[in-house]
């Protein structure tokens, strides 16, 4: 049943307005993304068409129980009215955060965040994030102090990462909003309803490391992916790494990364479309679909190509009326800075160890590498670059150095690399 209240409801145990009688309406969700509802309501005798308006909220069936959405845009035509409205959550677009900054933990920052709004709103803030980081942002909306990607501004999700989950008024950053519900897909052919793209950019099927033993000698050696024979050619990624002693650990190191990061495996996409697909005789390979839920991991296997892999829901399209998804979407998701931050230099040399990563990746927000909106700072003679006096910035005016702490002024930056790239001699 679909129900719509006042603009000023805050709870919707009653009918509200009254029961809506649509003719159709879907919701759409996306990880850390869109959560919209599209609906069609007849002109229908009983005059329920009337009590829709802009502002006003649905409440609706989704696949973890009803939830409400205020209605943004109204279509009329000559039989029906198409509606859009989006999920609560969206409230937030319309607050303004004058002044964000939070050295801390997770929870402080989404604090932060909900005392930093020019109004106070219904809504709490809460997260199971355990990182420590630090958080600044001015003069941006809440949702985007939360969730935006612009290269230009900080957010909760590129300092902490983590997966949002709304629930009427409640708005929660969590590791992950999703379980592993041992559900395994498996495909290799083209059929109706279902798209699957593999994307090989990115793949590395052989390690070569090197390292260096306690009396300085250097070594290497080098693994292969079990899927090294589905190329032409080995697809080769250096790693090296100064923190194992021996070939036996640097083979151990090497093993990890193809296994913790799948960097030998393909990015799959999969959309799932249940209306045509249970029409055909595999629909029951995908049936297990209907009982998955935002965020959660799904295994894939691939038949022909011989290899499986962990994937997410990233999205769904879900039918109100009927209770069941039309849509079902599973990919590559990277919820945390620490996994986007690995990804990004798969390509390139890896120096470090999987704990020594997650310790420099705090190191980059909040100590002697630091990253702001206009500069990357390293402190010489300070674990924290604010109080540093000794510093390389790195921005708009090229690679400067400094001894005058990060205060000093234009003329006090010393130029080494010209923003041309050009290195720049000391005088005489």
């Amino acid at each position: 049943m679909i129900t719509i209240h006042e603009k000023t409801a805050k709870t919707f145990g009653t009918l509200g307005l009254g029961a809506l009688l649509p003719a159709s309406c879907v919701v759409t969700e996306e990880l850390n993304g869109a959560f919209e509802l599209e609906m069609q309501h007849p002109y229908d005798e009983g005059g329920k068409w009337r009590r829709i308006e802009r502002g006003r909220i649905l409440y609706a069936p989704t696949p973890t129980g009803p939830q409400p959405f205020r209605i943004y845009n109204t279509t009329p035509s000559m039989d029906s009215i198409k509606v859009n409205a989006r999920h609560i959550f969206y409230d937030l677009l319309d607050n303004l955060c004058g002044n964000i900054v939070s050295v801390g933990t997770a929870a402080q920052a989404m604090a932060a965040v909900r005392a930093a709004m020019a109004y106070p709103m219904p809504f709490s803030f809460s997260t199971d994030i355990t990182k420590t980081g630090r958080l600044t942002a001015s003069r941006v909306n809440p949702v985007q102090a939360l969730l935006s990607n612009d290269e230009n501004m900080e957010s909760f999700v590129k300092i902490f990462g983590g997966e949002l989950l709304r629930d009427h008024f409640s708005i929660a950053m969590k590791e992950s909003i999703g379980a592993d519900r041992d559900v395994v897909i498996r495909y290799g052919k083209n059929l109706s309803g279902l798209k699957a793209d593999e994307n090989d950019e990115g793949i590395k099927t052989r390690l070569i490391g090197y390292g260096a033993d306690a009396k300085g000698n250097d070594f290497y050696v080098t693994e292969d992916s079990p899927y090294i024979v589905n190329y032409i050619y080995p697809k080769i990624m250096v790693v090296e790494d100064n923190t194992v002693e021996t070939p036996s650990q640097l083979r151990e190191k090497l093993l990890t990364i193809f296994r913790e990061n799948e960097i030998d495996l393909p990015k799959v996409n999969i959309k799932v479309d249940f209306v045509p697909l249970a029409k055909t005789e595999e629909y029951r390979d995908f049936a297990a679909l209907e009982d998955v839920r935002l965020g959660d991991t799904v295994t894939v296997i691939n038949e022909k190509m011989g290899f499986s892999k962990r994937a997410k829901v990233i999205s769904y399209q879900w039918d109100c009326l009927r209770g069941q998804y039309e849509q079902v979407e599973l990919g590559d998701f990277l919820g945390t800075i620490v996994n986007s931050i690995t990804d990004s230099e798969k390509s390139y040399k890896v120096a470090i160890s999987a704990s020594q990563e997650a310790k420099n990746v705090i190191n980059i927000i909040s100590g002697r590498i630091a990253i702001t909106q206009t500069s990357f700072y390293v402190a010489i003679d300070t674990d924290d670059y604010l109080t540093s006096e000794r510093l390389f910035r790195f921005g708009e005016n090229g690679l400067q150095f400094t001894d005058a702490g990060i205060e000093a002024a234009d003329d006090e930056w010393k130029t080494l690399i010209s923003p041309d790239g050009e290195i720049v001699l000391p005088k005489g």
